[in-house]
């Protein structure tokens, strides 16, 4: 049983690594032009359309995958209080981020405050399962990841063009090499 879960585990870390690159082109070719000056059009158009069509699929497949190996190991309510602490979470920043940073909300703060419960589940899930030091590193990871991603986030629209990409650019990136290294620590099917 262990062996499943592990390995759907690695499988959505993987599959949100693939997730956080089609964004991460997605967003290059979409939001450059804020820099370069032109509109994405023709070919590049259609493949940032597919790149993100695609982020949303892996995004999605993989979040499902990682819960789902995670459910199985994880503390009997560990699953809910995980989604209760994201929900609660996500109510919070988005007043704060609104009312003391004046950040118009976007799809993105729910989107790192989610990722946080999932990898937040992992590492109980992992901890649970008796590999204590590798929870530790999802649980690090995942702090450094949102923290950084929360920073970006109040930043975006207070800096010039080409510092803005950039900051749009970070947290996906970042996270992407998070899911990596996630994907290689969960422990290898015997």
């Amino acid at each position: 049983m262990n062996d499943v879960a592990f390995e759907q585990m690695r499988q959505g870390h993987w599959l949100m690594a693939a997730c956080c690159a089609l964004y991460l082109a997605w967003w290059a070719i979409f939001f450059w032009p804020k820099v370069g000056g032109t509109e994405a059009q023709g070919p590049l158009r259609t493949v940032g359309v597919v790149a993100i069509l695609g982020a949303v699929v892996c995004g999605v497949w993989g979040a499902t995958r990682t819960c789902g190996g995670a459910a199985a190991l994880a503390p009997g309510g560990a699953p809910l209080g995980c989604t209760a602490g994201a929900v609660a979470l996500y109510l919070v920043l988005l007043a704060l981020t609104q009312r003391v940073w004046q950040r118009q909300p976007t799809t993105e703060l729910v989107l790192f405050v989610a990722w946080l419960g999932m990898e937040a589940l992992c590492a109980l899930a992992l901890g649970h399962a008796g590999h204590a030091g590798t929870a530790a590193v999802v649980a690090l990871l995942a702090v450094v990841g949102f923290v950084v991603s929360l920073v970006c986030y109040v930043l975006y629209y207070r800096l010039a063009a080409l510092p803005s990409f950039v900051d749009g650019c970070a947290p996906l990136a970042l996270i992407g090499v998070v899911s990596v290294v996630i994907a290689l620590c969960v422990p290898a099917v015997a």
